[in-house]
């Protein structure tokens, strides 16, 4: 077997990804460079390789010499086999008219067929695809027949990019008329750093033990807004298996280093307009909504970037998947988008990645087409994501086969925030509405053909594919939403700003909640202008006011009445993240700004240096604030999907527990509910609010509905008794 080439690489990236070491040594630190591996399966001819036919003969030979005992042999498998079957009609090996054997190859994390001939396979014949990762196979995948490219129509035919967590071993399998092959039919197995191209020698190429597989089918999308949290229940009550009191894996802990540590820059270092970037691998230019990892930190090679960028009216979304396992790490999506820029630019030959920019299932963001983040306001850099609509379209994609499982909560809310930030800049005011888009020439439209086209998309509404998957097209609705909230000056999502945040530049009518119930006891109106809400107390007195933001700009008041500001000040960037808590335990809020996944905190209402800078988790992850162990202190906590990593100290570092609550589509609030000194969690779904009063996975301690479903929620205790309770701002 071949020395695998991948390890350095899967090492070096996560150090990348926390800014430890700069983009720059990923290269140096990491093993050789490797070629892309190409195994061809047709001649010019479109004559089948001895490759291609070598695993028909292994097949054969099994089914005859093995008769009935191979079959009660291999029970479990067959049925799996047959359950497929019955489902999609086709078994990849039985079936087919050309199958590889297993075969053992370097490592890879993106594959490709390509052909000669025609932009399209023959009617009826079909190309699937199977791998091994870490000592196992995968499903049989069907490859779809790209319905990406170039309007233009340069390059050459082949199926959408297959992305794997880093194989070792591959199997193809062509089913349909013989007579009808493609020529020049290839198999393109690219690796994180692909530098040139090697032909395989079957010869050359050791067979892999393979069980048989199913072929992967879709399942149905569960949308369940009333599961996994429940209203309180006795004990004996049985619990479902989607509720938090459901015994759930102990989750690895969080695993974090101090930037701050390793780059000697500890506190005193200026929050000001002249503080760095926090993160050397993304960019927030051009006001974008998540940190964007840029080309040059990904690491595109700028020789295989023959496109040049051409910019145009841009109205548009359309969102895509790509097709394969699902199995990447984080750490790995780097190099993933590396290759598949390579298959791209030059196994396809479009000269560049075709994407505008793609989401991994960690919410990591990607610059894909070159001059994505550098389009001027509602223009776009002409993509090659979905041929015939490039034109006027952004093209964003999720990392990931999203036909059978769902895209997760942080990707999905990326895609949406990424959607929102281009309509805004392009003046739509609805991410829900439609608007007319004249297409280019394509398979499903004809050229020059104009009809009204969602703001946000899925491709199969622009061409004759399933992307971006049953499941994934099903999520559209969520990413609209969160991109409207993105187009009204809203994060989305109350963790952006953890005692609330409003929409837009205006005063605010403020709906104060002393206790548990549906009325309001206190309103007033902040009348400062100002484009966030938020609270805390300001002046150590007990008791949680209001404060606002308007860019870099903060104000605050001592009382829960109508006014202005009380003082104001300066601090950060307009596109930093703001928290709030009391970082030191002196008994006064104070705030600190997030920039990826660095946070500078300030130990005092003024502008000037940071007290502290620390780095936490990753650029991708959601940021709650709280004292989880009644020290008086508030520390991070960071979210992933239903889980919540909690550090107890303002330090790098492992988390310090892991806990499990609600759903990862859920808005997370958090407060001293009960008055016993400790922060815990509540979750919002829509207005009804679920409170927990022990950091544990469990059923709500109080349910209440208070507000619209439009209110952005503030927490505090607004009266000085200890306990934190709810406020709306409108």
């Amino acid at each position: 077997m071949r020395t695998p080439r991948l390890l350095g690489l899967s090492v070096a990236i996560p150090l990348l990804a926390a800014g430890i070491m700069p983009a720059t040594a990923v290269a140096d630190t990491a093993d050789e460079a490797a070629p892309v591996q190409l195994l061809e399966l047709t001649t010019s001819a479109g004559e089948a390789t001895d490759a291609a036919e070598a695993g028909l003969v292994q097949t054969a030979s099994a089914s005859v010499s093995g008769g009935t005992s191979f079959a009660s042999v291999l029970v479990p498998q067959l049925d799996a086999l047959a359950q497929a079957s019955a489902a999609g009609g086709v078994d990849p090996e039985i079936d087919a008219v050309l199958l590889t054997e297993p075969l053992e190859v370097d490592d890879f994390l993106v594959a490709g067929f390509t052909w000669t001939g025609a932009d399209d396979l023959p009617e009826g014949l079909d190309v699937y695809l199977r791998v091994r990762e870490g000592g196992i196979w995968s499903e049989w995948y069907l490859n779809e027949v790209s319905g990406a490219g170039r309007d233009d129509d340069t390059g050459i035919a082949g199926t959408e990019e297959f992305v794997t967590g880093g194989a070792d071993a591959v199997q193809a399998s062509v089913v349909g008329d013989a007579a009808q092959l493609p020529t020049d039919l290839q198999l393109a197995l690219i690796p994180g750093r692909p530098v040139g191209e090697e032909v395989l020698d079957p010869a050359e190429l050791e067979s892999a033990d393979a069980e048989p597989t199913a072929v992967a089918t879709p399942e149905e999308s569960e949308d369940d807004l009333t599961g996994g949290l429940l209203t309180p229940a006795p004990e004996s009550a049985t619990q479902s298996a989607d509720d938090p009191a459901a015994p759930a894996q102990e989750p690895e802990p969080l695993q974090t280093d101090s930037v701050a540590e390793a780059n000697g820059t500890g506190g005193g270092m200026s929050a000001g307009s002249n503080l760095p970037a926090a993160l050397a691998a993304t960019t927030t230019a051009g006001g974008l909504p998540v940190p964007v990892i840029t080309r040059s930190e990904w690491g595109a090679n700028s020789s295989y970037m023959t496109w040049s960028p051409s910019y145009a009216t841009a109205k548009h979304v359309i969102v895509h998947h790509t097709a394969g396992t699902n199995n990447y790490s984080s750490g790995q999506s780097a190099s993933i988008v590396n290759g598949i820029y390579y298959y791209h630019a030059v196994t396809l030959g479009w000269g560049d990645i075709g994407y505008n920019f793609l989401v991994d299932k960690y919410g990591q963001v990607f610059e894909g087409r070159y001059g994505s983040t550098s389009a001027a306001a509602g223009k776009m850099v002409v993509g090659g994501h979905a041929y015939g609509a490039n034109t006027g379209t952004m093209g964003i994609s999720m990392m990931g086969t999203y036909t059978t499982v769902s895209p997760s909560s942080t990707q999905l809310t990326n895609v949406g925030k990424m959607a929102g930030w281009f309509l805004k800049r392009a003046g739509v005011t609805s991410a829900t509405g439609s608007a007319p888009f004249t297409f280019k020439s394509t398979q499903k439209y004809s050229a020059g053909q104009t009809i009204s086209l969602p703001a946000i998309t899925g491709h199969r509404d622009v061409g004759y594919t399933t992307c971006p998957g049953d499941i994934g097209y099903s999520k559209l609705g969520q990413i609209r939403s969160t991109a409207q909230s993105q187009i009204n000056g809203s994060t989305g999502n109350s963790t952006s700003s953890p005692k609330g945040t409003s929409s837009s530049a205006r005063s605010h009518q403020i709906y104060l909640n002393d206790s548990w119930s549906a009325q309001a006891n206190k309103t007033f109106t902040y009348t400062t202008p100002a484009t966030a809400v938020f609270a805390g107390d300001w002046n150590g007195d007990g008791i949680d006011t209001t404060g606002v933001r308007n860019g870099a700009s903060y104000g605050f008041r001592n009382t829960n009445t109508s006014g202005a500001s009380l003082r104001t000040f300066v601090y950060g960037r307009n596109t930093d993240q703001v928290l709030v808590g009391d970082w030191d335990g002196n008994g006064t809020d104070t705030l600190a700004v997030r920039r990826g996944n660095t946070y500078y905190f300030k130990n005092s209402m003024y502008g000037g240096n940071a007290d502290k800078v620390v780095t936490y988790g990753t650029a991708s992850d959601q940021v709650i604030v709280g004292d989880w162990n009644g020290d008086g202190k508030d520390t991070l906590a960071v979210r992933r999907g239903r889980e919540y990593h909690i550090k107890n100290s303002l330090a790098g570092g492992k988390a310090d527990r892991v806990v499990t609550y609600g759903k990862p589509t859920d808005a997370v609030l958090v407060g001293d509910w009960n008055g016993d000194g400790k922060d815990t969690l509540a979750v919002r779904r829509s207005a009804t609010y679920y409170v927990r009063n022990s950091l544990t996975s469990g059923v709500a301690d109080i349910v209440q509905t208070y507000g619209r479903a439009t209110d952005q929620t503030i927490v505090g205790d607004w009266n000085g008794n200890g306990k934190d309770t709810l406020g709306v701002v409108r």
